[in-house]
Protein backbone atom coordinates (compact mmCIF):
# COMPACT_ATOMS: atom_id res chain seq x y z
CA UNK A 1 0.00 0.00 0.00
CA UNK A 2 2.76 2.25 0.47
CA UNK A 3 4.39 1.54 -2.70
CA UNK A 4 1.16 2.62 -4.38
CA UNK A 5 0.86 5.71 -2.51
CA UNK A 6 4.58 6.87 -3.49
CA UNK A 7 3.33 5.96 -7.13
CA UNK A 8 0.24 8.02 -7.25
CA UNK A 9 1.65 11.01 -5.65
CA UNK A 10 4.28 11.73 -8.32
CA UNK A 11 1.84 10.43 -11.47
CA UNK A 12 1.98 14.29 -12.38
CA UNK A 13 5.54 13.73 -13.16
CA UNK A 14 4.96 10.52 -15.36
CA UNK A 15 5.36 10.55 -19.46
CA UNK A 16 1.99 10.41 -21.12
CA UNK A 17 1.70 8.99 -24.64
CA UNK A 18 -0.84 11.34 -26.02
CA UNK A 19 -2.52 14.56 -24.95
CA UNK A 20 -4.92 17.66 -26.40
CA UNK A 21 -3.67 20.84 -26.33
CA UNK A 22 -6.38 23.75 -25.97
CA UNK A 23 -4.42 27.04 -26.23
CA UNK A 24 -5.89 30.23 -24.83
CA UNK A 25 -4.89 34.36 -24.93
CA UNK A 26 -5.38 35.31 -21.70
CA UNK A 27 -5.95 39.03 -21.05
CA UNK A 28 -6.00 40.54 -17.65
CA UNK A 29 -6.00 44.20 -16.14
CA UNK A 30 -3.39 44.07 -12.81
CA UNK A 31 -3.97 47.27 -11.83
CA UNK A 32 -7.53 48.82 -11.95
CA UNK A 33 -6.21 52.42 -11.64
CA UNK A 34 -5.03 52.18 -14.61
CA UNK A 35 -7.44 50.17 -16.92
CA UNK A 36 -6.26 50.60 -20.40
CA UNK A 37 -2.74 49.00 -19.18
CA UNK A 38 -3.94 45.12 -20.52
CA UNK A 39 -1.11 42.44 -19.99
CA UNK A 40 -1.94 39.54 -22.05
CA UNK A 41 -0.21 35.75 -22.48
CA UNK A 42 -0.69 32.60 -23.84
CA UNK A 43 -1.91 29.87 -21.85
CA UNK A 44 -2.22 25.84 -22.04
CA UNK A 45 -4.70 23.37 -20.89
CA UNK A 46 -3.14 19.53 -21.43
CA UNK A 47 -6.04 17.48 -21.01
CA UNK A 48 -5.18 13.32 -20.38
CA UNK A 49 -8.24 11.95 -21.78
CA UNK A 50 -7.22 8.36 -20.46
CA UNK A 51 -6.26 9.30 -17.42
CA UNK A 52 -8.84 12.55 -17.24
CA UNK A 53 -6.23 14.41 -15.62
CA UNK A 54 -5.19 18.02 -17.30
CA UNK A 55 -2.61 20.67 -16.31
CA UNK A 56 -2.95 24.12 -16.93
CA UNK A 57 -0.06 26.96 -17.15
CA UNK A 58 1.50 29.50 -19.21
CA UNK A 59 3.04 28.47 -22.77
CA UNK A 60 6.48 30.69 -21.55
CA UNK A 61 6.65 28.59 -17.81
CA UNK A 62 6.41 25.57 -20.18
CA UNK A 63 9.12 26.48 -22.66
CA UNK A 64 11.39 28.02 -19.85
CA UNK A 65 11.23 24.64 -17.85
CA UNK A 66 12.01 22.76 -20.93
CA UNK A 67 14.76 24.97 -21.83
CA UNK A 68 16.60 24.84 -18.33
CA UNK A 69 15.89 20.73 -18.52
CA UNK A 70 17.73 20.62 -21.51
CA UNK A 71 20.31 22.83 -20.48
CA UNK A 72 21.10 21.42 -17.09
CA UNK A 73 21.68 18.23 -19.01
CA UNK A 74 24.56 20.19 -20.96
CA UNK A 75 26.52 21.30 -17.64
CA UNK A 76 24.63 25.01 -18.84
CA UNK A 77 23.40 26.78 -15.75
CA UNK A 78 20.25 28.74 -17.32
CA UNK A 79 17.66 31.07 -15.58
CA UNK A 80 13.68 31.21 -15.83
CA UNK A 81 12.26 33.40 -18.31
CA UNK A 82 11.46 36.94 -16.87
CA UNK A 83 9.28 37.74 -18.59
CA UNK A 84 6.59 34.77 -18.12
CA UNK A 85 3.50 36.20 -16.10
CA UNK A 86 1.69 32.85 -15.53
CA UNK A 87 4.59 30.32 -13.63
CA UNK A 88 1.90 28.67 -11.69
CA UNK A 89 0.23 25.16 -12.05
CA UNK A 90 -3.56 24.55 -12.25
CA UNK A 91 -4.13 20.37 -11.81
CA UNK A 92 -6.87 19.06 -12.39
CA UNK A 93 -7.96 14.74 -11.68
CA UNK A 94 -11.06 12.65 -13.02
CA UNK A 95 -12.97 15.95 -14.61
CA UNK A 96 -11.88 18.50 -11.33
CA UNK A 97 -13.32 16.35 -8.73
CA UNK A 98 -9.64 16.91 -7.34
CA UNK A 99 -7.85 19.87 -8.15
CA UNK A 100 -4.58 21.34 -7.15
CA UNK A 101 -3.00 24.82 -7.16
CA UNK A 102 0.83 24.29 -7.77
CA UNK A 103 2.85 27.87 -6.82
CA UNK A 104 5.69 29.18 -8.62
CA UNK A 105 8.42 26.95 -9.43
CA UNK A 106 11.20 29.19 -9.30
CA UNK A 107 11.53 30.66 -5.60
CA UNK A 108 13.60 30.09 -2.34
CA UNK A 109 10.99 28.03 -0.58
CA UNK A 110 9.32 24.95 -2.14
CA UNK A 111 6.52 24.55 -4.06
CA UNK A 112 3.15 24.71 -2.45
CA UNK A 113 0.70 21.96 -3.71
CA UNK A 114 -2.85 23.48 -2.69
CA UNK A 115 -6.09 21.38 -2.68
CA UNK A 116 -9.03 23.33 -3.83
CA UNK A 117 -11.48 21.35 -3.06
CA UNK A 118 -14.30 24.04 -3.91
CA UNK A 119 -17.16 23.32 -6.75
CA UNK A 120 -18.44 25.87 -9.32
CA UNK A 121 -22.24 26.00 -9.27
CA UNK A 122 -23.43 26.94 -12.93
CA UNK A 123 -26.24 27.93 -14.21
CA UNK A 124 -26.39 27.67 -18.18
CA UNK A 125 -28.63 29.54 -20.72
CA UNK A 126 -30.21 28.47 -24.03
CA UNK A 127 -27.85 31.79 -25.44
CA UNK A 128 -25.59 30.49 -28.28
CA UNK A 129 -22.85 31.41 -30.59
CA UNK A 130 -19.76 30.19 -32.63
CA UNK A 131 -16.09 30.19 -31.47
CA UNK A 132 -13.46 28.75 -33.13
CA UNK A 133 -16.33 26.91 -35.74
CA UNK A 134 -17.61 25.27 -32.51
CA UNK A 135 -21.54 25.89 -31.55
CA UNK A 136 -21.09 27.37 -28.01
CA UNK A 137 -23.54 27.63 -25.31
CA UNK A 138 -23.27 30.32 -22.73
CA UNK A 139 -23.36 30.08 -19.07
CA UNK A 140 -22.07 31.87 -15.92
CA UNK A 141 -21.12 31.72 -12.24
CA UNK A 142 -19.90 32.74 -9.47
CA UNK A 143 -16.32 31.94 -8.05
CA UNK A 144 -13.81 33.29 -5.38
CA UNK A 145 -15.51 36.91 -5.33
CA UNK A 146 -15.91 37.14 -9.10
CA UNK A 147 -19.35 36.85 -11.50
CA UNK A 148 -17.88 35.07 -14.47
CA UNK A 149 -19.69 34.35 -18.02
CA UNK A 150 -18.33 31.02 -19.99
CA UNK A 151 -19.16 30.11 -23.55
CA UNK A 152 -18.68 26.18 -23.60
CA UNK A 153 -19.02 23.01 -26.26
CA UNK A 154 -20.70 20.08 -26.25
CA UNK A 155 -19.07 19.15 -29.33
CA UNK A 156 -15.58 18.39 -27.45
CA UNK A 157 -17.03 16.74 -24.72
CA UNK A 158 -14.82 17.17 -22.05
CA UNK A 159 -15.79 19.05 -18.83
CA UNK A 160 -12.59 21.58 -18.51
CA UNK A 161 -11.06 24.64 -19.40
CA UNK A 162 -8.61 27.47 -18.20
CA UNK A 163 -7.65 27.84 -15.05
CA UNK A 164 -9.86 26.21 -12.38
CA UNK A 165 -13.01 26.39 -14.41
CA UNK A 166 -14.39 23.10 -14.70
CA UNK A 167 -18.17 21.23 -14.51
CA UNK A 168 -19.41 22.38 -17.57
CA UNK A 169 -21.12 19.24 -20.11
CA UNK A 170 -18.28 20.39 -22.74
CA UNK A 171 -15.15 22.33 -23.29
CA UNK A 172 -15.17 25.86 -22.08
CA UNK A 173 -13.93 27.83 -25.16
CA UNK A 174 -14.17 31.78 -23.40
CA UNK A 175 -14.67 32.83 -20.38
CA UNK A 176 -14.65 36.44 -18.78
CA UNK A 177 -15.20 38.44 -15.82
CA UNK A 178 -18.33 41.08 -15.11
CA UNK A 179 -15.45 43.66 -14.40
CA UNK A 180 -14.16 43.00 -18.05
CA UNK A 181 -10.63 42.59 -16.60
CA UNK A 182 -9.61 39.16 -16.95
CA UNK A 183 -10.36 36.78 -19.44
CA UNK A 184 -9.66 33.65 -21.60
CA UNK A 185 -10.50 32.92 -25.61
CA UNK A 186 -9.26 30.31 -27.07
CA UNK A 187 -6.29 30.24 -29.89
CA UNK A 188 -6.36 26.51 -31.24
CA UNK A 189 -7.27 22.85 -30.51
CA UNK A 190 -4.54 20.46 -31.29
CA UNK A 191 -3.42 16.80 -30.62
CA UNK A 192 -0.55 17.51 -28.35
CA UNK A 193 2.55 14.78 -29.14
CA UNK A 194 5.72 16.19 -26.98
CA UNK A 195 8.90 15.10 -24.56
CA UNK A 196 8.08 17.26 -21.95
CA UNK A 197 5.48 17.91 -19.97
CA UNK A 198 4.36 20.12 -17.21
CA UNK A 199 5.49 19.24 -13.41
CA UNK A 200 8.76 17.58 -14.88
CA UNK A 201 11.12 20.46 -13.05
CA UNK A 202 12.93 19.15 -10.45
CA UNK A 203 11.16 21.38 -7.95
CA UNK A 204 7.80 19.59 -7.56
CA UNK A 205 9.20 15.92 -5.75
CA UNK A 206 9.93 18.72 -3.21
CA UNK A 207 6.21 19.92 -3.57
CA UNK A 208 4.31 20.66 0.35
CA UNK A 209 0.94 19.85 0.07
CA UNK A 210 -1.63 21.80 2.07
CA UNK A 211 -5.28 22.34 2.37
CA UNK A 212 -6.85 25.58 0.50
CA UNK A 213 -8.26 26.72 3.98
CA UNK A 214 -4.22 26.68 5.06
CA UNK A 215 -3.38 28.54 2.03
CA UNK A 216 -6.12 31.16 2.74
CA UNK A 217 -4.42 32.20 6.09
CA UNK A 218 -1.30 32.28 4.89
CA UNK A 219 0.76 35.67 4.69
CA UNK A 220 1.91 37.49 1.49
CA UNK A 221 5.05 36.01 -0.29
CA UNK A 222 7.06 39.23 0.16
CA UNK A 223 6.15 39.30 3.57
CA UNK A 224 7.01 35.96 4.23
CA UNK A 225 10.69 36.86 2.13
CA UNK A 226 10.92 40.10 3.97
CA UNK A 227 10.93 38.05 7.38
CA UNK A 228 12.86 34.79 6.33
CA UNK A 229 15.68 37.39 5.32
CA UNK A 230 15.45 39.24 8.58
CA UNK A 231 15.82 35.58 10.44
CA UNK A 232 18.68 34.83 8.64
CA UNK A 233 20.64 38.43 9.83
CA UNK A 234 23.41 38.93 6.64
CA UNK A 235 23.02 42.07 6.92
CA UNK A 236 26.66 43.98 7.88
CA UNK A 237 25.37 46.74 9.50
CA UNK A 238 22.35 48.14 11.29
CA UNK A 239 21.79 50.69 8.59
CA UNK A 240 22.01 48.34 5.77
CA UNK A 241 19.26 46.53 7.59
CA UNK A 242 16.99 49.75 8.33
CA UNK A 243 17.25 50.22 4.63
CA UNK A 244 16.33 46.66 3.43
CA UNK A 245 12.89 46.86 5.64
CA UNK A 246 12.46 50.16 4.43
CA UNK A 247 13.07 48.53 0.45
CA UNK A 248 11.07 46.17 0.86
CA UNK A 249 8.11 47.76 2.87
CA UNK A 250 7.81 50.37 0.16
CA UNK A 251 7.68 47.35 -2.33
CA UNK A 252 4.89 45.34 -0.26
CA UNK A 253 2.99 48.98 0.01
CA UNK A 254 3.07 49.48 -4.05
CA UNK A 255 2.20 45.63 -5.06
CA UNK A 256 -1.02 46.72 -2.35
CA UNK A 257 -1.90 49.81 -4.82
CA UNK A 258 -1.11 48.56 -7.88
CA UNK A 259 -0.99 44.62 -7.97
CA UNK A 260 -4.87 45.14 -6.81
CA UNK A 261 -6.76 42.99 -9.23
CA UNK A 262 -6.24 39.11 -8.88
CA UNK A 263 -7.81 36.18 -10.43
CA UNK A 264 -9.26 35.71 -6.89
CA UNK A 265 -10.47 38.24 -4.84
CA UNK A 266 -10.58 35.80 -2.16
CA UNK A 267 -9.59 32.43 -1.57
CA UNK A 268 -12.36 31.14 0.00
Amino acid sequence: MKNTSFILFFLPLLYFSQSIRFTYNYEFVSDTLTRDVVSNETVVLDYFKKEQRSFFTGLKHIISDSTMIEDSKKGIHSFPDGSTKIRYVVEKINNGNLMYFYTTNHMPDPVLKVNDERRMKWEITNEQEKILGYLAQKATTFFAGRQWTAWFTTEISIPDGPYKFHGLPGLILKIVDETQTHSFDIISVKNQKSSYYILNENAYPKVKQIVQKDYENMPDPAELFKQKVLADGIFHSNDEKQTFIRDIDAQIEKSKIHDNNPIELYKK
